[in-house]
């Protein structure tokens, strides 16, 4: 008797999809030493994410498969950084041959890795800002209250949750707490600056203009009333509002290394290190000019910090 004929399992889509998934998995496994060739991962997500669509379209059930493919994508936006310290030198190349979609964000890892970095320093540089500032009306209550009554007390503390509030997005929160704040200490013009950026923002201008005006019979100088102006809408991320007062800081006052200062924090924070590091620079010779000791050392730590994050961004990016 002849052997008993078992016929090859028929090559379905099915089977060539998970084919696909066994490539894409043992490929993620050996990125180590792969060069341009990791680069063959992107087709294959192409590939899988087109098939798994066309056979979801045709009723087939391909849970288990998507599955896979939804932890490869996971797999690769983990290991990012090795899979650009083995492709990033062809990859720019390559995405512009095949003209991706958006979509198939894939072809933009190393696009969404130098936007980390800038989000990154751009929170290390507000932080510091914001630090900055924190201290100083801390030294300004220590200084003008010591022994605060209780009305300042607890305007102090409206103020603070203000900040916070305004800082978080939450500007109606923000307002009402600043509103507060003013009905006990009316003369603190900041609280007054705070309730016309948070009325502009909330496109509500004649309000915004009545507090502005509250705060300019307050305010000692045109300059300290935009410098601060400028500050308060870098810190709710209006870098835009933030970057017209500091220009007109700078165009009013040009030898105010302040002016600088607040626009090279408006320049990290839309990724134009170039810009900020100029500012800085500026803002450093200024102030040692004026004998401001605190600015410039404050401008020369921020220069520094510039540096060192730019420096560690190159040294993680391979040069192609």
């Amino acid at each position: 008797m002849g052997k008993l004929y078992i016929s090859p399992q028929l090559d379905t889509p099915g089977d060539r999809v998970r084919a696909m998934l066994d490539k894409v998995e043992r490929t993620m496994s050996n990125l180590r030493g792969a060069g341009p060739q990791a680069l063959k991962l992107l087709y294959l997500f192409d590939q899988l994410d087109e098939a798994l669509a066309e056979l979801e379209a045709n009723g087939m059930d391909v849970r288990a498969e998507y599955t896979r493919f939804e932890t490869v994508q996971r797999q690769i936006r983990r290991r990012r950084r090795s899979f650009l310290s083995e492709a990033s030198a062809a990859l720019e190349d390559e995405r512009a041959a095949v003209q991706p979609d958006r979509a198939r964000w894939w072809w933009f890892l190393d696009e969404a890795a130098a936007q980390e970095r800038q989000q990154k320093l751009c929170r290390v540089l507000i932080g510091s800002l914001a630090a900055a500032l924190i201290l100083a009306a801390a030294w300004f209550a220590y200084d003008s209250f010591i022994a605060p009554p209780p009305d300042v007390r607890q305007a102090l503390e409206y103020i603070a949750g203000g900040e916070k509030s305004a800082v978080e997005g939450d500007l109606q929160a923000a307002l009402a707490k600043f509103e507060a704040a003013a009905a006990l200490t009316p003369d603190d013009s900041s609280l007054w600056l705070w309730q016309g950026v948070i009325h502009s923002e909330l496109n509500e201008p004649d309000a915004a203009q009545a507090a502005f005006d509250a705060a300019h019979s307050l305010y000692e100088t045109e300059l300290d009333l935009l410098l601060d102006r400028a500050i308060m809408y870098l810190r709710i991320g209006d870098l835009a509002a933030a970057g017209a007062d500091a220009e007109q800081a700078i165009l009013d006052s040009p030898d105010s290394g302040m002016g600088y200062y607040v626009r090279s924090n408006i320049a990290a924070g839309k990724g134009d290190y170039a810009a900020a590091i100029a500012d800085l620079e500026q803002a450093a010779e200024l102030a040692q000019k004026a004998g401001d000791s605190q600015l410039e050392a404050t401008a020369r730590v921020q220069l520094a910090m510039i540096m060192q994050q730019l420096s560690a961004s190159q040294l993680s990016t391979p040069s192609p």
